[in-house]
């Protein structure tokens, strides 16, 4: 996934950074017909390597959950719309659509290069329930920070039901990520299945089999529904549109001298 993402929106020569959302002492299962199962440290380690065989520079930046902020984040524009059947006073009740911005970066690290630099792709692999620890809008503010004028954030992430609700954070995402600015330009579904004759032949490896199945025991259990195979990942794009190192445009008096304002020496 990560060489394809690169691919798509860099060429040879450009300035990727991978974001670590500090989550090294969890386990990743790679999506895929392997289904390896490796650290995220690992998984980080891999994918810088991946960036760098295509041919483009990558760096790497670690976003702390742990530093202090709320991980309060944007919120959907339609979520004041939508009730919990079950106490649709609790919802009506619900924190603010969107957050104050804080802008505090502060220990989210830096590249491991030129820090100066603007990026070209800011990578991110979220986890479905990563605004449980991460603060959304922080970590779009980052992305915004690095890019270049015309720079693409992407987020590849899922949803997931294995806790007995499902759990769609791509609402979230782009509610902080157009908070922090950033134009919203398509959403990507990542087949993790292949296609023939219109419809889908999933093959889980062993890891991802197993993780079904305890889900779908949890949920027996539980009496809930059994859940479904996870085929599909989803991969959110954004540009930067504006340029944060030109200066602001020019106001005032100033602006007569570029031919904005009535010429000198006009007539009557």
């Amino acid at each position: 996934m990560v060489e394809t993402i690169t691919g798509a929106f860099t060429d040879p020569g450009a300035r990727v950074v991978l974001v670590d959302i500090g989550t090294a002492s969890t386990t990743v299962t790679t999506p895929g017909t392997d289904g390896a199962t490796t650290t995220g440290a690992a998984s980080m380690d891999a994918a810088r390597e991946a960036v760098r065989a295509l041919g483009r520079t990558a760096d790497t930046l670690t976003l702390d959950p742990r530093t202090d902020v709320s991980v309060t984040s944007s919120r959907p524009f339609w979520a004041d719309l939508v009730t919990d059947s079950a106490d649709p006073s609790a919802a009506l009740a619900g924190s603010p659509s969107i957050p104050a911005r804080t802008g505090a970066l502060a220990g989210s690290g830096a590249p491991e290069s030129d820090v100066g630099g603007r990026a070209d792709l800011v990578l991110v692999s979220l986890p479905a329930h990563a605004a449980e620890t991460v603060s959304l809008d922080r970590l779009a503010l980052l992305a915004a920070d690095r890019l270049r004028h015309g720079g693409i954030f992407a987020v590849y992430t899922h949803s997931d039901w294995t806790r007995g609700r499902l759990v769609d954070p791509t609402g979230a995402i782009v509610a902080a990520a157009q908070h922090a600015d950033l134009l919203y330009l398509q959403h990507i579904v990542a087949l993790h299945t292949p296609v023939r004759e219109g419809r889908l032949h999933a093959a889980p490896s062993a890891a991802v089999a197993a993780e079904y199945d305890r889900a779908r025991h949890r949920a027996t259990v539980r009496g809930l529904p059994a859940p479904h195979l996870r085929v599909h990942g989803d991969v959110l794009a954004f540009a930067q549109p504006a340029d944060s190192a030109a200066p602001p445009p020019e106001t005032g008096p100033a602006s007569a001298a570029h031919g904005y304002g009535p010429a000198a020496g006009g007539g009557q």
